[in-house]
This record gives C-alpha cells, sequence and structure tokens, in this order.
C-alpha cells in the first residue's frame, strides 16, 4: 500500500516514531497470568526471569511464553551471556533504569508476536499499553555494552537505545512510577550484533524521547543489517537510527561505524530532529556499506519510491529542531537512487564516500 508522507512519519509511525520503531502496541500485562512470571520490578508486566545486582546469566535458554517480557534487568553490574530468549509478548530482554549491564553473544528470536495490534496513532498510549519494545530494550541504561548477539524473527524491532522518564519506553502507561524525573543515557556500545526479520520496528535505534533530556556518547559499530521486506505480521523496517523525539531533548556525540545494512524497509541510516526544539549533534556515519535501503518507503516529503542510503531530516512538527554536525564520510553507498537525502537547515558535511547511484539518481539531494 502506498504511504503518504503523513502517515509514514505520523499516523503508520505512531505519531513519527516509525523511524524510531515506536509501536503503541497494549502489551498487557493481564496476559501474563501463568505462575511461571514474574513481576519486572515496578514496569506493571511480568518477566520469566528477573535479573539481580551482579548477576550471570549465561548459558540458558528461557522460554518466556505467557510473560510479557524473557529477561528484565532494573539491577547493575548484569550480564547476559550466551543466552536464547524467546516467546515473550514483547520484549525480549529488557533493561531499565540501571547501568552496567552487559547483553552479549546470545539470541533473541520468535519475541514480540503475541502483542495486541498497535493502537490509535494520534495522543498518548492508553493505560496498560507498552510505549516502546524491541527485542533486546535498554531504556534509561547507562555504561553498557549489547555485543555479537543473533536479534531476529521478532515482531517488534531489533535493539533499541533510549531514555527514561515521563515518556516511560519500559513501564505499563498508567502503572506505578508515572510521572518520573527524566533519566538521561550515556556510554552505551552497540557492536557486532546480527539483525534480521524485526518486523514493525527499526533495526538499531538510539532515540531521546522525553522533553529536554539527553542520550549522548553512543558507538553503533560492526553491525550487520539485513533486510527481509514484509512479513506475516508487518514490515522489516530495518535501518539504523539516531533520532530526537522529545521537545527539546538531545541526541549528541554519536557514532555509527562500521556496520553493513542491507534491503531495509527505511534508509539504510537515518538521522532525525523530531520534535519541536529539538536536535541531533555530532553524528558520525563512516565507514559503512549501504546497500538498496529504503525498499518500503520514498525519502519524505516528496513520495518519490526510490531507494536511500543516508537520510538526513527534520521533517515533523516545526520549532526550531536542527541536526548540527552531521559527518557523512568515508562509506560505500551502492544500489540507491539517492545517496545522500537531507532536508533542512545544516545540511550534513559529506567527504570521501564512493557512492553508486543508477541513471537518473543523486549521490547527494538536498530537498526543498
Amino acid at each position: 500500500m502506498r504511504m503518504t508522507a503523513a502517515n509514514r512519519w505520523g499516523a503508520v509511525a505512531g505519531g513519527a516514531i516509525l523511524v524510531a520503531g515506536l509501536m503503541v502496541a497494549g502489551a498487557g500485562a493481564a496476559s501474563a497470568s501463568t505462575s511461571t512470571c514474574r513481576q519486572a520490578g515496578d514496569s506493571g508486566f511480568t518477566a520469566k526471569v528477573v535479573a539481580h545486582a551482579g548477576q550471570t546469566i549465561s548459558r540458558r535458554t528461557i522460554d518466556a511464553s505467557g510473560c510479557d517480557v524473557g529477561i528484565y534487568v532494573d539491577a547493575p553490574h548484569v550480564t547476559i551471556s550466551r543466552v536464547t530468549v524467546t516467546n515473550a509478548n514483547d520484549a525480549g530482554i529488557l533493561a531499565f533504569d540501571t547501568h552496567d549491564v552487559t547483553i552479549t553473544r546470545s539470541t533473541v528470536t520468535g519475541n514480540g508476536f503475541s502483542a495486541p495490534p498497535a493502537g490509535p496513532h494520534s495522543g498518548p498510549p492508553a493505560n496498560g499499553d507498552l510505549p516502546q519494545a524491541f527485542a533486546i530494550s535498554i531504556f534509561g541504561v547507562s555504561r553498557s555494552v549489547v555485543t555479537r548477539n543473533q536479534v531476529y524473527d521478532n515482531g517488534r524491532g531489533g535493539i533499541g537505545v533510549m531514555d527514561d522518564g515521563p515518556f516511560g519506553p519500559g513501564r505499563v502507561v498508567g502503572g506505578p512510577g508515572f510521572p518520573q524525573a527524566a533519566v538521561p543515557v550515556h556510554n552505551v556500545v552497540v557492536s557486532y550484533n546480527y539483525l534480521k526479520a524485526n518486523y514493525n520496528g527499526c533495526a538499531i535505534v538510539v532515540s531521546a524521547f522525553n522533553s529536554d533530556n539527553t542520550v549522548r556518547n553512543v558507538a553503533i559499530t560492526g553491525n550487520v543489517v539485513t533486510g527481509t521486506g514484509f512479513g506475516p505480521t508487518g514490515p522489516d523496517v530495518g535501518g539504523i537510527v539516531a533520532q530526537s523525539n522529545g521537545t527539546g531533548s538531545m541526541v549528541e556525540n554519536i557514532v555509527i561505524s562500521g556496520n553493513i545494512v542491507t534491503r531495509s524497509g527505511e534508509g539504510g541510516v537515518i538521522v532525525h530532529a523530531q520534535a519541536a526544539g529539538s536536535h541531533t549533534k555530532n553524528v558520525r556515519i563512516t565507514r559503512n556499506v549501504l546497500a538498496a535501503n529504503n525498499q518500503l518507503f520514498g525519502p519524505p516529503p516528496t513520495e518519490v519510491d526510490n531507494t536511500a542510503g543516508v537520510i538526513v531530516s527534520v521533517i515533523g512538527a516545526p520549532g526550531g529542531q536542527t541536526n548540527i554536525n552531521t559527518i557523512v564520510s568515508r562509506n560505500v553507498i551502492v544500489e540507491q537512487f539517492y545517496g545522500v537525502w537531507t532536508h533542512g537547515d545544516n545540511p550534513p558535511t559529506v567527504s570521501r564516500n564512493l557512492i553508486w547511484v543508477p541513471k537518473g539518481g543523486h549521490r547527494y539531494f538536498q530537498a526543498p
């Protein structure tokens, strides 16, 4: 189905958050009534495993059938290693409001398919909804590493790195703990993960959702993202995204380097200042291989159904949002109608890229 710019970046995206993997879906802790599920802290959800401080969870297969979350982490210094997590209603692994978490060499698959379909796409989520869910969700979590995992065949996006606050992506809306002070995020590494067929959300997202909050110092390096088109429950959106979603928020000092992103539903790499007065700052996109991305959507607002490697955009609600000092350098960008597509003030600095486009295509295109 052909999508307009408005519904692709707004209604279809749950308020312009298809780029960020937003699915306003009723996760429903009530559905996880089985006695094998435990309360997931004060999130309002249930989990098969709830980690404690300093714990290493390793070499286990965790079948989270009937639970909202497979592994829930709200304590520091937790390591999850060589674990398989499957069949959670929403997030396979959810780490929330903590620090020093390592998720490595694990397989997260088959999660998110039991969540109810997306709710209304305008206004806030209803009570009982989970505003965000990824196969691996780390929200309000700093000094942490997600590396060398296999993340595939999930009903939501792949890996989400987000802040926390009054908009609490890892809590049941209307549940305990709201409202609360904003929790910034800093020093996170997402590296050498393999992602494929994670439907209804992006492959890797770094985003700040709370007003005047900050997500900074995040490295996304060496990951492989392979798009698969439409699945039985929706599109494999794919892509790597750095995005400011909260009014006055900042996503700052983000390195997107050495990744291979092919055949994603959206652009290979997207830098997007979405909310009024928000900014992305010092995003470096370097040494990536981007091929045949933006399969499902044309770059907004043109609605030209052509592929795009890198999209740097301020499309959304007006109000002074900017992308500051975005650098696109030393990438290989092929099989794209648009190599680099940009819209808004402060266009990116583009240099030393190898870009191949078909006849009539644009290595660099600045939209009016």
